[in-house]
């Protein structure tokens, strides 16, 4: 008997992602969940700048989720960005109940576990040159001490997520009046959730579509 399909991440229309990839790249540090229930976060990138169908990533040996991935799995990779807590104090226009603004993403894909130590340097190596791209200095893998890294390679267990879905929600109030929306953005900012806030202020600043 096959699968059964998995089911879409529930996002009402107004709530949809415009660009759930620009979230998965902005916020990489994810919740990895396989077939046997395991679930580790755990930084999850795209392999290349330039395609979104496949992902990489790492945890420790010793942990039992890493010992239980096995290549064909099905995974889930759930990505979280800024999310807060929103009053109804700040609703005037259109009075409602407490809620919750947020934004996330799904990753649906099959996993491929990687054990050869040339291509887990490669998945070590891509991930720290992303994580360190902001940096003035940015350090490298070639920066670590002697030793270090061939000492690293045999206590992690790599892989690839051959993506078959991305899906995301950004939850940002834009439901409700602008009234309300500034009050809400005001509200976030002296909380303070400042990043929740910017989020906000992007999307008012996104062209809509009638």
């Amino acid at each position: 008997m096959a699968d059964s399909p998995a089911p879409p991440l529930y996002r009402p229309a107004a709530y949809d992602a415009a660009d759930p990839v620009k979230i998965v790249r902005d916020h990489p540090f994810a919740l990895l969940v396989s077939p046997q229930m395991h679930a580790t976060f755990t930084p999850i990138i795209f392999e290349f700048d330039d395609r979104s169908d496949v992902m990489v990533g790492h945890m420790a040996g010793r942990n039992a989720h890493a010992l239980s991935l096995l290549t064909g799995d099905k995974a889930l990779a759930v990505f979280s960005g800024p999310h807060a807590y929103i009053s109804p104090r700040w609703y005037v226009e259109k009075p409602s109940v407490p809620t919750w603004n947020y934004v996330s993403a799904n990753v649906r894909g099959t996993l491929e576990v990687i054990t050869d130590d040339t291509a887990q340097l490669a998945i070590l190596r891509r991930s720290i040159d992303l994580m360190e791209a902001g940096f003035d200095t940015p350090w490298s893998i070639d920066d670590a001490s002697e030793g270090k890294v061939d000492q690293l390679l045999p206590l992690i267990r790599s892989f690839r997520i051959h993506v078959e879905s991305i899906e995301g929600v950004t939850k940002l109030s834009q439901t409700h009046p602008a009234g309300d929306r500034a009050r809400i953005i005001a509200g976030l900012k002296a909380a303070p959730y400042p990043d929740l806030a910017d989020h906000m202020i992007q999307q008012e600043e996104a062209p809509h579509t009638p």
